[in-house]
Parts: C-alpha cells; structure tokens; sequence
C-alpha cells in the first residue's frame, strides 16, 4: 500500500464527531460559562474601586483575568492536544470555583490584594472556554460561522438573568457582594459536572491521521506558511479589534458611569444590556451568516464598534447605555467572523500551530484594552477612549471590505 492509500485509509478509520450534537451540548457549558463571567464584568469595576486604594487602580483585578488567561492558553492548547478538549472543558472551571470562594472572602475582609488572586484565576476558566468556540468550529466544518454564532446565542438567558443576580443577592451576605461571588463558585461547579458529561467523541477533533503511531501528518503545514495567509492575519486582526474594544469600554463604563453621576443600578442595567448585545446577534447571524460571509459580518462588526466609540462622545445616560449595549453587539459580530475566518484556516494536523497563537494575540488586546481603561474612569477621558476605538474599528473595517486579490 502507498504511503497516500495508508494516510486516506487513517482518515478514514478516524471515528466521525456528530457535530450538531456537540453543538447542542456545548451551549449550556455557554450558557454557564457567561452566568460567571457576567457577575465578574458587572462588579469587578465597581468592587475594585471600593477595594483599591487609588482610584487609578481600581480596574486592575479585571484587567488580571485576560493576563493570566494568556499565560493559560499555551499550557491548555499543549494538554488539548494531549488529552482531548473534554478534560479541559471539565477542569478550567474549578479555576472558577477557587475564584469565586476567593473573592467573596476578599470582599468580606476587605482585601484588594486577595481580590486581585481571585479575579486572576478566573482567566483559566476564561481560557478554557475560549477553546469552545474552535470545538464547535471543528466539529462543523462546512457551517463554521453559523455554529460559532448559534454558540455565543447560548449565552443569552445568562446575560440576561446574571447581571440581575449579581445585583439582587447583593446584600445577602455579612458584607455587599459576598454572596455575588459566591455564585460565581456556583456556576462553575455546575459548568464543571456538566462539561464532565460531554460526548466521548468530542476527543476525536484532536486526533491527527498519521501514517503510523509515531509519525506525524505530513501534509501539516509549517507555522511560517500558515501565519503567511491574508485571511488567517485578518481575522486575528479583527478578533483582536473585538477584545479591545469590548475590553476597554466594558472595563472602564460601570466606573466610567458612576463618576458621571450615574448610579450604581444604572452602571449594572448598561453592563446587562451590553451582554445582552454580545449573545442576542447570535440568534440572527447563525441564519444569514452563509449569505453574507464571514468576512462582511466581521466588517459589519467593526462598523458598529466604530458607533459605540461615537456615542461616549456624550455623557447623558441614553448615550452611556448606547455605548455599553453596541460595544457588545459590535463585540459579537466581529468575533463571530473573525473566529470563523481563522478556524478555515487551518487542519486538525496544524491546530497546534494556530489556535493557542491566536488566542495569545486576542487575550493581550483584551488585556490593553482593560488596563487603557484604568485611565478612562472619568467624565473627561471617557471620550478619548471612545475616539481611539472608533479609530481603531474604522481601519479595521477598510481592510476588510477592501476588494481582495485574487
């Protein structure tokens, strides 16, 4: 037999995943997912700022859960390989469940060191469900967007129902948000019993036909003539523009709000209505998406991100949830296209060589995005952060609807 003839039949022998099947099971792994890290994007701002002890630093316990999820991605990418993405899926959110016992603790002593530990760790969760997106991308092959966007749709109820939660448990512990974060442990602990039930098949996306056991797929490309693909670097490009762009307006608009003279209750309505915007479009694009294509939805999603940018330009409460709410549409829109355009871009054999490389790259916008938002608090630098990301999103989307070469 030839060396092709033995790596079809390889292919072949491969056990299939059922795609529609894993799809279904991830969205409430989703869904359980953003009930956690919603409470953490509707208080951290707030809490940081009565834990810090300046007001400058009131954003860094955020801006820690994109650090530490950079630093987490090579290490799960190297174990997803290795062990499969279920065993991932099933341990990330313990990280979660240490960080919500954590913070309430931090909360209760009034530690802001403590705190900053806690929120920390939740970026292994964070890095972890990252990979979520690229399972469902695999597993579906010839609707890659679609299943990415029906994904990020299963977060809805959670966005709605989290922020809500958040708030009303509030005051039900020996100090405010105590029991806010111990909820966060809740839902993590039920991510974890869940994801631990999910399809043995879903090990089969990584695995690598191989000619035998210890040879490796040779039609994998090398990482130069990979990262050499327009279309691989322009939807890392336009994931990145999300990251930062959600990052630092999601940061900075709860202390942002308040200091305007917003309340508290405000602040956390803008945070609902901006998560609301992140999974909602997910319901519309999974059916017009294969119409459209990858690439105009995540020019689509630039635009509006360029309209979040322009409505700080103004401080009264209609244009601050404004901002808030199309920062998560436009957050949506382009991650969903951008996610789509790098999953193309690479086989099962080169999953090594480009997802952990990308999630780096976005994690470290979301993380100059939430630290850029520590100097955007305030009435007169909310703008300024505004302007930049409108900036930013309009280069973006000229490259993307710019006429492509052949």
């Amino acid at each position: 037999m030839t060396t092709t003839s033995t790596t079809q039949a390889a292919s072949v022998d491969l056990p299939g995943v059922d795609g529609p099947r894993l799809l279904r099971r991830l969205v409430p792994a989703q869904s359980l997912y953003t009930f956690g890290i919603s409470i953490d994007l509707t208080l951290t701002g707030i809490v940081g700022a009565h834990l810090a002890p300046t007001r400058a630093l009131a954003t860094v316990p955020f801006s820690l859960m994109p650090v530490v999820a950079a630093l987490a991605t090579f290490g799960l990418s190297r174990w997803i390989g290795r062990s499969g993405y279920r065993r991932v899926f099933t341990v990330a959110p313990l990280a979660a469940v240490a960080a919500g016992l954590v913070c309430a603790y931090a909360v209760h002593v009034g530690s802001f060191a403590l705190f900053c530990v806690g929120t920390a760790l939740v970026g292994v969760y964070q890095a972890g469900a990252g990979y979520y997106r690229y399972a469902v991308a695999e597993a579906n092959p010839d609707a890659r967007a679609r299943a990415i966007t029906t994904l990020l749709a299963g977060g809805l109820v959670a966005a709605l129902v989290g922020p809500l939660l958040a708030t009303a448990v509030r005051d039900l512990g020996p100090r405010p948000y105590v029991a806010s974060y111990l909820l966060v442990a809740v839902f993590a602990a039920l991510a974890a019993a869940w994801n631990a039930r999910l399809p043995r098949d879903l090990a089969h996306l990584t695995r690598t036909a191989r000619h035998d056991e210890g040879a490796p797929d040779p039609l994998a490309r090398t990482r130069r003539a990979l990262w050499r693909q327009p279309a691989l670097l322009l939807g890392v490009l336009v994931t990145a523009l999300a990251a930062v762009s959600m990052s630092s307006l999601m940061t900075a608009g709860p202390v942002a709000g308040t200091h305007m003279g917003h309340t508290e209750q405000h602040a956390a309505f803008s945070v609902q209505l901006h998560m609301i915007g992140m999974y909602a479009p997910g319901l519309l694009v999974a059916r017009w998406i294969g119409r459209l294509g990858e690439r105009r939805v995540a020019a689509l999603g630039a635009l509006v991100l360029a309209g979040a940018g322009l409505a700080t330009l103004r401080p009264d409460i209609v244009a601050f949830v404004v901002a808030m709410t199309l920062a998560g549409v436009g957050w949506n829109l382009a991650a969903s296209g951008g996610a789509a355009m790098v999953a193309a871009s690479y086989r099962p054999a080169e999953r090594g060589r480009v997802q952990p490389f990308a999630e780096v790259v976005v994690t470290v916008a979301a993380v100059v995005g939430s630290l850029g938002a520590a100097f955007a608090t305030t009435t007169t630098t909310w703008p300024v952060l505004g302007a930049l990301v409108t900036v930013a999103a309009v280069a973006v989307g000229a490259v993307l609807v710019r006429p492509r070469r052949r």
